[in-house]
């Protein structure tokens, strides 16, 4: 086998996987990006119009990154929600961010923001919350699906009984505290 050859395919395959990465993180961003500004008022037609998609394009992509915020608040029922990192209820905090099956309070998110600048573990009632190595990489964000090598960090409970409801412990990457935090900013200012 001439080596050379077999050096310049294995080159390829790494570019290729590298580019597969972006085009997902990118994939996310894009799906992320429509879904907020569904939230923040933008009916789907509407969407669909200005992004030149079909309104069914654009009702996937918004279910796939979360869920429009009336079908959301229909399923919950009466059934009070709590934190999945401190296990707080939502009447105990002022908001909770949802993410597919779990939750995040204001005290959380500023918590799992310290425990990825510090790498220094944190207490809650539940357990701990502490930062997820680099080289964890089938460490996946509960909340954007991003896995840990595509995130600048990742913060993830420990043994916590609440926060994964049969799904593991829950992660929540820098991104998604990022969006968490304005989120919370937005619906307090």
């Amino acid at each position: 086998m001439d080596e050379e050859l077999l050096a310049d395919a294995k080159r390829a395959e790494e570019r290729l996987i590298d580019a597969e990465q972006e085009a997902e993180v990118a994939r996310v961003d894009f799906h992320r990006a429509v879904r907020r500004l569904h939230l923040h008022g933008a009916s789907l037609r509407e969407l669909a119009d200005a992004l030149q998609l079909s309104h069914q394009r654009v009702h996937q992509i918004v279910e796939a990154a979360g869920g429009a915020r009336r079908w959301r608040q229909r399923s919950r029922g009466s059934e009070e929600l709590h934190c999945s990192f401190c296990g707080r209820g939502q009447r105990k905090t002022r908001r909770l961010v949802s993410g597919p099956g779990v939750y995040i309070c204001e005290a959380c998110v500023a918590m799992s923001e310290s425990v990825i600048e510090s790498g220094r573990r944190e207490k809650t009632a539940l357990g701990p919350i502490e930062s997820v190595a680099a080289v964890a990489k089938a460490r996946r964000c509960s909340f954007c699906g991003k896995h840990r090598h595509q995130v600048a960090g990742l913060a993830t409970t420990v043994d916590n009984p609440v926060s994964g409801k049969g799904h593991g412990d829950a992660a929540i990457c820098s991104e998604c505290l990022t969006l968490c935090r304005e989120i919370h900013s937005d619906r307090l200012a």
